[in-house]
């Protein structure tokens, strides 16, 4: 074995560990957010009557 193979295997370890530390990280904290809304949901829910994002705009409040 050369030292260029082994410094490879050492790195492709260490790149491993922390991809995988990444990934269950960003699992623990995507499963934290959700703890709240009820486990299974992770669609957001549909808006209700009335309760829209967009403000309804009344007719003679235009701005020119």
């Amino acid at each position: 074995m050369t030292l260029n193979s082994i410094i490879s295997m050492i790195l492709r370890r260490l790149v491993s560990r922390a991809v995988n530390t990444g990934v269950n990280a960003g699992i623990r904290a995507v499963a934290k957010r959700g703890k709240g809304q009820g486990a299974g949901h992770s669609a957001p829910s549909a808006p209700q009557a009335g309760s829209s994002r967009i403000p309804s705009v009344k007719p003679g409040r235009r701005q020119s």
